[in-house]
């Protein structure tokens, strides 16, 4: 009789905590429709703006986005992305990427053929904005500390050489669940360090993006209908959603009233 009772009480606990997430979920979506109730919603292709003449540094995960870009957004929108340039190599490390030279040992990426560091790169270049994704490489949940430190460095090392460019970092995207069994806790570090990034961005005054989240699925995990085969990367429907998230920072950009495109200054 006893574990009947218990039995009821578990099912009544249940069915009270699936209601209240469904309320919490319902809250939120009020919060968030009074928040930009009266807001102007730039059409896309006046947000796509925002990454003109841009700059975006990063390894496999950016080669498999410029791809995206190039084969699939471009061939649809031809006007997007105008003069954004990408500067990624499989490998390529946040370490390096640090680094005041090109390394001898390590991936470089290159400008006009020739290995660069960043700091070569931004001299060179002096973009408006330059769009930053590394760590996969560095396996960087292991030692978020010293990747705090490789973060600090570039964004000195920007302000130093190209003082008026806009340095953003991206979340380091997820992995999948197959990935994840064979490197148990993995996720957990990355999502640690990705805590830690966007508190570093906010004390270093430069801009985070979060692109993590909306690739999940339920075990927060990199939904595997987003991933490629090797379970770290994104497929062109992975990446549609991140152009998408970078469309909606464009809007809270705007809406923050920190940018605003061309004839709406």
């Amino acid at each position: 009789m006893k574990d009947m009772v218990k039995s009821a009480y578990r099912q009544f606990l249940a069915g009270v905590e699936e209601k209240m997430k469904r309320l919490l979920a319902l809250l939120m979506c009020m919060f968030l429709f009074i928040g930009h109730a009266g807001a102007e919603r730039l059409p896309d292709d006046q947000l796509i703006t925002y990454y003109d003449q841009a700059v975006f540094v990063g390894d496999s995960i950016s080669e498999l986005f410029r791809f995206y870009v190039n084969g699939v957004v471009r061939k649809e929108h031809p006007d997007y992305f105008t003069g954004v340039k990408f500067y990624a190599a499989h490998g390529y490390k946040l370490a390096t990427a640090a680094a005041p030279r090109p390394s001898h040992t390590e991936t470089n990426i290159s400008y006009k053929g020739n290995a660069v560091s960043v700091r070569g790169l931004m001299e060179r270049t002096q973009p408006g904005k330059v769009f930053i994704l590394l760590g996969l490489g560095d396996r960087i949940g292991d030692n978020i500390e010293k990747g705090m430190e490789y973060v600090e460095a570039i964004v000195s090392t920007v302000a130093e050489v190209s003082p008026d460019t806009k340095v953003h970092f991206f979340s380091l995207t997820p992995i999948d669940a197959n990935v994840e069994k064979k490197a148990p806790n993995r996720q957990s570090k990355w999502d640690a360090y990705n805590v830690a990034l966007e508190a570093k961005c906010k004390e270093l005054g430069v801009y985070y993006i979060e692109i993590a989240a909306p690739l999940k699925d339920e075990k927060g995990l990199l939904a595997q209908s987003l991933a490629t085969e090797d379970g770290y990367h994104l497929n062109n429907d992975g990446n549609a959603i991140w152009v998408q998230m970078l469309l909606e920072f464009a809007q809270g950009q705007y809406d923050a009233g920190l940018w605003a495109p061309a004839g709406k200054e």
